[in-house]
């Protein structure tokens, strides 16, 4: 429940700080979810009988574990929607989804059940593949009208919509990353992932104070803050010590803000890398260094530390081995994420499937109550007439044509009283 949470309210709302574009945020949000949640079990099931873990004679069994495992599939897919947010319809993100699903489910049979990794929250196989996928995807099918494009920005309004999406995240994401733990290993975990977030949360406020003279950049605390849940993802059960997750979340955080600063703009001029939600500093920068880290607390771990053989708690290996195996499954969960990315975008650069003709725009694809009507022949109405909620404005053409109170009508109708109490004066005095 508490991962659905994330999928269907932080995610969904986090994307809604783009003025014009909330109700495609959310709403294609919701698509996207259920769609992957579903697709996940089909390919899952596909590529557990490819790797030979299950038979092709078995059922797929679907359990608790199983429907977690399909939003975090979800979630992959949600963090390449960041990077398109705007720039690609509907009908384009079921595709996208497809793809990235069966891409996903592939890393995540090669990463932990073939080569058994530790990544318990997902910052190799979650938010590295779906941000490095989404990055590759951008690239291919953004157009020039991407940069500086004048509805690609927030409000006030929006940005408060936001946030209720990025409070949902930080309060969900011990949850997220603990999961699939279970015992002490699920405690270590959530203590870690909260003490992570901490040092983000502070180090992005700082940060982001200094960048701007000593006020804060709402982009920063929207995205920035959460960099340590996505970073201590693939260590936290591995992390002994609460003081070093709060030393990664600060890195988290530090990387995330200068990324959200400085080099979303530097990759936008140079390679024209246009990522409208900022995925690289938010999932694809911690992600990555996530892995690495792992791989140093890994290789650290000692028996006393554990309890137990390090060969029995790492499948056999050696610390020194398995730190090996983290690095390289991290760089192959970001190779089959671009890999994957490369081959979406180029799909959908051919442009069908209903492509958006306006980026960053709900109206492409909804149909907005009170929008103003396309046909010039139909009365406007002037804004001094007050007119009800939720009516469309050709349903009040014979009304409006009435009841318009300007300042002309408002004079004729005076003239037509005075004329008709003149006549009806006349009328009385022939009685008379």
């Amino acid at each position: 429940q508490d991962v659905h949470v994330m999928m269907f309210i932080g995610f969904g709302f986090l994307m809604t700080y783009l003025r014009h574009h909330s109700w495609t945020s959310v709403g294609v949000n919701f698509l996207v979810t259920v769609l992957a949640i579903q697709l996940y079990f089909l390919f899952a099931g596909f590529w557990k009988r490819i790797f030979g873990s299950e038979s092709w004679e078995e059922r797929i069994h679907i359990n608790t574990t199983m429907m977690i495992q399909a939003d975090f599939a979800a979630a992959s897919v949600l963090i390449t929607f960041g990077g398109v947010l705007g720039k690609l319809s509907a009908y384009q993100m079921t595709l996208l989804t497809i793809i990235e699903v069966f891409f996903y489910a592939f890393n995540e049979e090669l990463n932990f059940y073939s080569v058994q990794v530790f990544d318990v929250g997902g910052s190799m196989t979650i938010h590295a593949f779906g941000a490095y996928f989404g990055l590759a995807c951008t690239w291919f099918i953004s157009k020039k009208l991407a940069k500086d494009h004048p509805k690609n920005a927030s409000n006030y309004n929006s940005n408060l919509f936001g946030m209720i999406g990025t409070l949902f995240l930080w309060m969900y994401w011990p949850s997220f990353n603990s999961a699939l733990e279970t015992g002490n290993g699920m405690l270590r975990t959530q203590i870690c992932t909260l003490f992570s977030l901490i040092g983000s949360t502070l180090t992005t406020f700082m940060l982001s104070a200094l960048y701007k003279g000593g006020k804060f950049h709402m982009e920063d605390i929207l995205n920035a803050t959460l960099a340590g849940g996505v970073m201590m993802g693939s260590s936290a059960n591995v992390v002994q010590y609460p003081f070093a997750a709060f030393i990664v979340g600060c890195v988290a955080g530090l990387v995330s803000t200068f990324g959200f600063e400085t080099l979303s703009g530097v990759l936008q001029r140079k390679i024209g890398l246009y990522d409208t939600a900022g995925i690289h500093n938010l999932h694809g920068m911690p992600g990555l260094l996530g892995g690495i880290v792992s791989a140093i607390f890994v290789a650290a771990t000692t028996e006393k530390q554990l309890g137990m053989p390090v060969e029995q708690y790492f499948f056999g290996r050696s610390a020194y081995k398995q730190g090996g195996i983290q690095i390289a499954c991290t760089f192959i969960s970001v190779g089959i994420g671009l890999f994957g990315g490369i081959i979406t975008g180029l799909l959908l650069k051919i442009d069908f499937l209903n492509p958006p003709k306006e980026y960053y725009d709900d109206h492409e694809f909804w149909e907005i109550d009170g929008e103003a009507p396309k046909d010039d022949s139909v009365i406007k109405i002037p804004n001094t007439h007050v007119q009800p909620d939720n009516v469309h404005v050709s349903e009040r053409v014979n009304t409006d044509r009435i009841f318009m109170q300007t300042e002309e009508n408002l004079i004729q109708i005076k003239d037509n009283k005075e004329k008709e109490k003149q006549i009806n004066t006349e009328k009385f005095a022939k009685y008379e």
